[in-house]
């Protein structure tokens, strides 16, 4: 513990004076020598093996070519070597610990911070002095495809395992010095049935707004800073017919998705300060309108792109969304204002709900998520605001969301498809049903769950009689 808190402390081989000696040697002799192959760095995980088995060969090679008597030491310093040179140096234990969701670093000669999934933030026992955390920063950076310098100074990136990175280089725009926070990608994702079980959200409402995605009805997801949308956004589109067109936008590559039908479309900065070579949101959801997409996805809505959005929702495409914003009013005056800039009648005519998630601390003092609530737009009032009525709330007493028997968006898909309303129940049950079954057998991972919604759209019937009889 540290001040009387916790302290996450990463254990590695010890050194001596000497090994520091011999391991800097080591590496001064395959860096003078180009023995690594810069270009196949970037790739955190995939084709190292090559890389790695030739740099112990080398190391191997060093130490007898120059008589190091090192036998009792040499696996500490490969050990150090690898580390240091095919990967992340000081932070790569954190990123192989599937606990640690964000490793961030707010600065020199201060202790890097994780937030844990079950401690929350910590500090560890890692600090980088200002020079250690500049080349850090750099390479980050490579590892990412992009460039950091002080005319550039900022970046948002993805590294290749898909984790998402935000770098500041130098002192321009961070006064202590460089910074890095790097969000991890999880290898198995959190899937629906994971939402459920973690109780962020119950299998009624997950059935509710699967049978709404299908139906092509728009969402916004809204909440706070790491307050799941995101995760909930994948979770969602998910549960999107297989054979549908998507086509998602976003800054970083957050979105991950089992359809084929798909185009994974990323915007790029420009490289050297003018914008002739960026590609932003805005033409990106341009390009998107001409491939004839059932839904689009944007990632995050923030800024111009958001008048397109809605309009391209207007006129039919299914959409989805998160945006910013801690309450159902707050995301609606967001909306509104520059630079978004959406008319009123733009929001009504196209928006079908917005869901609400916050995370917060519950009774025991665990850190939870949590959908507060649906909002399902309803048209203007007299005093020209938005009207809305809550189909789902938040009951914190038996912490889950209720239904209110309230639904514009069920009428919607009423009048639109034809359908009354004990089809529409039935419908929503048989979904409900289906969830519940893969929580209760444990069936969550990303593959597993991927594959009985496919199922389900090919023959839902079938599916839902052989799971009750099982």
């Amino acid at each position: 513990s540290v001040k009387g808190g916790k302290r996450y402390v990463v254990i590695e081989p010890t050194l001596t004076a000497k090994d520091l000696k011999n391991l800097e040697f080591i590496k001064q002799v395959i860096l003078d020598e180009l023995i690594i192959d810069i270009s196949k760095m970037r790739n955190l995980h995939e084709g190292k093996e090559y890389e790695l088995n030739k740099l112990l060969l080398e190391v191997d090679k060093i130490v007898r070519r120059y008589d190091m008597k090192i036998n009792r030491s040499l696996n500490k310093l490969k050990y150090y070597i690898v580390r240091d040179l095919l990967y992340l140096g000081k932070i790569e234990p954190l990123m192989h610990d599937h606990m640690i969701e964000e490793v961030n670093c707010d600065g020199p000669n201060i202790p890097v911070y994780i937030w844990h999934r079950e401690y929350e933030s910590l500090p560890t026992n890692i600090v980088f002095t200002e020079k250690e955390l500049d080349s850090l920063v750099i390479k980050i950076a490579y590892l990412a495809g992009k460039h950091i310098s002080l005319s550039l100074p900022i970046l948002d990136a993805s590294l290749t395992d898909g984790s998402r990175v935000n770098i500041t280089f130098g002192k321009e725009i961070t006064r202590k010095g460089s910074t890095f926070t790097i969000r991890r990608f999880r290898a198995d994702p959190i899937t629906i049935i994971d939402l459920i079980q973690f109780k962020t959200i119950t299998s009624q409402l997950c059935a509710y707004l699967w049978y709404c995605v299908e139906k092509g009805m728009t969402m916004l997801i809204a909440g706070g800073t790491a307050s799941g949308k995101t995760v909930l956004l994948n979770a969602i589109a998910s549960l999107i017919p297989p054979n549908n067109k998507i086509v998602s936008i976003e800054d970083t590559a957050e979105i991950n998705l089992p359809h084929e039908n798909w185009i994974q479309s990323v915007s790029r900065q420009s490289f050297i300060g003018s914008s002739s070579n960026e590609i932003t949101l805005f033409d990106l959801l341009r390009a998107a309108l001409r491939q004839r997409p059932d839904i689009i996805i944007v990632g995050e809505t923030r800024g111009r792109e958001a008048y397109t959005l809605f309009q391209a929702m207007a006129t039919g495409h299914g959409g989805l969304s998160t945006i910013h914003g801690d309450s159902v009013d707050a995301v609606i005056s967001r909306l509104v204002s520059p630079p978004m800039d959406v008319p009123l009648q733009l929001i009504t005519s196209s928006l079908d709900m917005i869901i609400l998630q916050t995370r917060f601390k519950n009774k025991e003092g665990r850190s939870v998520r949590r959908v507060m609530q649906i909002a399902e737009i309803n048209g203007i009032n007299d005093d020209n605001s938005i009207e809305y009525v809550d189909s789902f709330v938040y009951d914190a007493n038996i912490d889950e969301q209720i239904y209110t028997d309230k639904s514009v968006v069920l009428d919607k898909i009423a009048k639109r498809f034809g359908l009354d309303e004990k089809t529409i129940s039935d419908n929503i049950r048989i979904r409900k049903y289906i969830l519940d079954w893969l929580a209760m057998k444990g069936i969550r991972r990303f593959n597993e769950v991927n594959k009985y919604i496919s199922e389900f759209y090919t023959n839902p019937r079938m599916l839902y009689e052989r799971l009750r009889i099982s």
